[in-house]
């Protein structure tokens, strides 16, 4: 949980479940990122047709 700045000890206290979410949470971040990016690519390709 890199992303989350928790330490391995932090991780083996935390709850199943809460480990679960956070995953779950992270996983969305980095879908709506890859989706900005792409957007932001294919807004930049058509910038450079003209």
């Amino acid at each position: 949980m890199r992303r989350m700045h928790w330490s391995w000890e932090q991780l083996q206290q935390t709850p199943a479940y809460v480990r679960r979410y956070t995953l779950d949470f992270l996983g969305m971040i980095a879908t709506h990122e890859e989706q900005e990016a792409e957007r932001e690519r294919f807004k930049a390709e058509r910038q450079a047709r003209g």
